[in-house]
């Protein structure tokens, strides 16, 4: 029983650790590195996140950094949109436990090609679908680069602490409904998504590739305030 005890009370020590990353009162030991605040962007307009190269590091060096195996599928949806991503369900870095998503970096035709040779298709809620790639496929998305990567925090991120850690966003983009918010901050390449209603999650892309991840925002929403309504 005593040890039962030890042990919870040992799982509440570690996740308020972790949590404690995110608040506001000074900056973490410096022997903390890959946390989600600590973008380092390059000269030629790539960056790094996590030790990730976003357009460099392929999957495989992904799941090395991570030390974690994915789950590779690709989704398309009724309009004719198709992606390829790799699902990791746990991962751990400098204490703090999250998920990630990682978008592999395939051209149009590519991405045409590997749907005809999918081997299996899933029907998803909204029009989406999940197909199991091909054997030949799977294995060329090891040797892919990431473009893209999602993290998904095992904590909520209040306002304030978003803005201690990342500042003020440049921008912000309410999805319809007012639930959602995207706190955009362009020069790293990052959108912080806001959730009244679940965690936040935090998107990452090479700057110069930015208005990207922008453009289909403002598909769907206008920017509630304008202060970089007018990039590209």
């Amino acid at each position: 029983m005593g040890e039962h005890i030890f042990l919870k009370v040992l799982g509440v020590t570690l996740l308020l650790i972790a949590a404690a990353l995110f608040i506001p009162v000074g900056q973490p030991p410096e022997e903390y590195e890959n946390l989600p605040w600590q973008v380092d962007v390059l000269d030629d307009g790539s960056s790094k996140v996590f030790g990730v190269h976003l357009g460099e590091s392929t999957l495989d060096q992904v799941e090395q950094q991570f030390q974690e195996p994915s789950e590779v599928s690709m989704f398309a949806t009724d309009e004719g949109e198709r992606v390829v991503e790799a699902f990791f369900n746990s991962v751990t870095l400098s204490g703090l436990k999250a998920k990630v998503v990682v978008t592999l970096g395939f051209s149009e035709m590519e991405l045409q090609n590997m749907y005809d040779r999918g081997e299996r298709i899933s029907t998803l809620a909204q029009g989406k679908r999940k197909i199991s790639l091909s054997g030949e496929d799977i294995q060329q998305t090891r040797r892919t680069p990431v473009v893209a990567l999602t993290y998904l925090p095992r904590v909520n991120l209040e306002e304030d602490i978003v803005i201690k850690r990342f500042g003020e966003p440049v921008e912000k983009i309410a999805e319809p409904g007012g639930q959602k918010e995207h706190w955009l901050y362009p020069d790293k390449g990052l959108d912080v998504v806001m959730d009244r209603e679940a965690k936040e999650v935090l998107q990452y892309v090479a700057p110069r590739d930015f208005q990207q991840l922008r453009k289909p925002l403002l598909k769907h929403a206008s920017p509630r305030d304008n202060t970089a309504s007018d990039q590209g």
